[in-house]
């Protein structure tokens, strides 16, 4: 879908804020800054129901999480060692005492599983099916669990053949985004969203406008 009409939609359904940078697969949208990552997942299933696949990631320096969207079930692969991705999840998702135990409880019951082999090939699968990944390219890249960080996540875009994405992960890595991200209005709900100016809200930012390296 052309990210001029995943925009207007987005915006008919208050979905936002976050900057869309196109590219030659399809779009790559980021959330405002401030969002948690279940508004993030939310968003990408609207962008599922809207196109005809999503998949939602997150990291930092030391981990990956990254999730094929389907319309009810969220399904999911973690690289990076056991404390990283339990940070990533902690601060990524909503804060409080509660939340947290349940999070950190149930990354301690699934962790363990990840050097299962028999796993490895159902998580690829569904990689393959959401990236147009071949399997063999995906189930190599889900077996490298231990590696996280950015260059796991730009790897796995670049074995599904999606350089470009990777290309824009590792700018907004390095922090390409970020006045871009820091225009966007905080805390907007989804009515104020559909009545804030398009490009206020959901501005597209092509990589050749402001999301290229630096250079001097």
């Amino acid at each position: 879908m052309p990210t001029a009409k995943l925009q207007m939609r987005l915006h008919e359904e208050g979905e936002g804020p976050a900057v869309l940078v196109p590219v030659a697969s399809g779009t790559v949208v980021l959330p405002a800054p401030s969002a948690r990552f279940p508004r993030a997942v939310a968003m990408a299933r609207t962008c599922l129901r809207i196109g005809e696949r999503a998949l939602a990631v997150r990291w930092d320096d030391h981990a990956v999480t990254a999730h094929p969207i389907y319309e009810k079930a969220l399904y999911g692969w973690a690289w990076g060692a056991h404390r990283d991705v339990l940070g990533l999840l902690e601060a990524t998702n909503p804060r409080g005492g509660l939340a947290r135990i349940l999070l950190r409880g149930m990354f301690l019951l699934h962790s363990d599983k990840r050097d299962q082999r028999s796993r490895h090939d159902v998580v690829a699968r569904r990689f393959g099916e959401t990236l147009d990944g071949a399997d063999r390219a995906m189930v190599e890249r889900v077996q490298d669990w231990p590696t996280g960080g950015p260059t796991a996540l730009a790897a796995l875009f670049t074995a599904a053949g999606r350089d470009d994405v990777a290309q824009v992960t590792s700018l907004v890595d390095a922090g390409h985004a970020d006045s871009w991200l820091a225009k966007l209005p905080a805390d907007a709900n989804r009515k104020a969203v559909r009545e804030a100016p398009l490009n206020t809200v959901l501005p597209v930012v092509p990589v050749a406008q402001g999301m290229g390296p630096v250079t001097t």
